[in-house]
């Protein structure tokens, strides 16, 4: 365990993240970083391979000068000038369609065998695909976010509990070269030209924990959307975490902080002078083993609070867990009701209000909204204006509400499913 960084901060961090692997089962953002060992190139890398091939038709002072070039989108960008676009796709599709050396050692092998419900990646290549056969799991069902239906089937998927997982590519695959975003144009088109990318990437943030792992988080426009969700959310602990490569020339107190405070991500450093990600497995391998504690606990006190529940459970609806606690849209003088409009594809926005139905006994004080737990955050809260009280509620599917007004003199329920006037994709997800 000799690449693990021994600080105190460090070992409260790994604990940190096992724990939430364990009892939140989150989502998984995989960078070139698990690729490394299974033979694939680092973006530095593999920018030197294509420009040992760049065409005569660049200058050898052009050429010098390229290979110095620190703004690795711009270079992109002009080996694909250089190149053309049909040759500069076939390059990239010959270099990540190889098949990957994935062995039982692997650290990607270590990682799909964590309870991750589903998997991201900026990679091309099929390393994950691989670790999951090598591991003996099912294979993830495969996802381009270049195709409009395998976003929402992807976005649709965080609501279920099938034991199914996703494998979604946020940057394209090599199986089709022109969904690649490498060049400074594709981030351009993806991340400038149109906000849908930014927007529902912003939605999974704020709604899912994720867990970034061979990232060094340099990633202009990923990080200038972690630095939005942060600000949004204003938490005071981070909401992310990042397992990474920390280079011996970067103070670990200086590099946390400024994770933590500016994106929200909370860092377990291994050491990595090489680039060669030599501390991941040790990482992993550690929260293997303390995952397995932890769930260990979990299940006895699951245990002891399931012989404590007032209600069967064949009353308690896991994905609508609001669903049967609170009572009926209407009680005590009070009614619970919403109205919801699509604000693009796939995203909704509910206005949930609550009132009086006796005009001699108005509603006062602070009303309480129990929504779905991936809603972060999960319950609000609003004070009775001329006798309303009224959240807005950002979501991609209906959900069970639950109210509670006058001091917790008074409870509504409202399965915003049944909403006859929503969109009917709303109600179906």
């Amino acid at each position: 365990m000799g690449l693990i960084l021994t600080s105190k901060a460090n070992n409260a961090s790994q604990e940190a993240l096992a724990k939430m692997i364990a009892t939140e089962r989150p989502l998984a953002l995989v960078g070139a970083g698990l690729s490394v060992p299974a033979g694939l190139p680092t973006w530095s890398d593999l920018l030197q391979e294509m420009h040992r091939k760049l065409p005569s038709k660049a200058s050898s002072e052009f050429r010098a000068a390229l290979s110095k070039e620190v703004d690795m989108l711009w270079r992109a960008q002009e080996y694909k000038d250089l190149f053309g676009g049909e040759k500069f796709e076939s390059l990239l599709r010959t270099r990540f369609s190889r098949a990957p050396v994935v062995s039982a050692s692997n650290p990607a092998v270590a990682l799909v065998k964590l309870p991750f419900r589903h998997f991201m990646t900026t990679n091309y290549d099929d390393v994950l695909l691989s670790a999951h056969k090598v591991a003996k799991l099912p294979a993830p069902n495969f996802l381009n976010w270049s195709r409009e239906d395998d976003i929402r089937a992807f976005i649709f998927s965080l609501r279920s509990n099938s034991p199914v997982r996703f494998l979604l590519h946020l940057h394209g695959h090599h199986s089709d070269p022109k969904s690649i975003v490498l060049t400074d144009n594709d981030y351009t088109d993806r991340y400038v030209r149109t906000n849908s990318t930014t927007r529902r990437l912003f939605a999974i943030f704020t709604t899912e924990r994720v867990v970034f792992v061979g990232f060094s988080l340099n990633d202009p426009d990923l990080m200038a959307l972690l630095r939005e969700v942060n600000a949004v959310l204003r938490s005071n602990e981070p909401r992310h975490f990042a397992i990474m490569g920390l280079e011996h020339r970067i103070s670990e107190a200086v590099e946390r902080s400024r994770l933590r405070k500016r994106y929200g991500v909370e860092p377990v450093f291994y050491n990595n002078p090489d680039s060669k990600h030599r501390g991941l497995n040790e990482v992993l391998s550690y929260l293997s083993e303390s995952i397995a504690n932890v769930q260990t606990e979990t299940d006895s006190v699951l245990k002891a609070q399931q012989r404590a529940e007032t209600f069967t459970a064949t009353e308690f609806d896991p994905e609508d867990p609001q669903k049967g606690k609170w009572g009926k849209s209407i009680a005590n003088g009070r009614e619970v009701r919403a109205t919801v409009r699509e604000l693009e594809p796939g995203w909704f926005e509910s206005t949930i209000a609550v009132h009086s139905t006796r005009s001699h006994k108005p509603l006062k004080g602070e009303v309480f909204f129990h929504l779905h737990p991936t809603i972060i955050p999960p319950i609000r809260s609003a004070k009775a204006v001329r006798g309303t009280a009224k959240v807005k509620v950002e979501s991609y599917g209906a959900y069970t509400v639950g109210v509670e007004a006058d001091d917790g003199k008074t409870r509504l329920e409202l399965d915003l499913a049944t909403l006859s006037n929503a969109p009917m994709l709303f109600r179906m997800n």
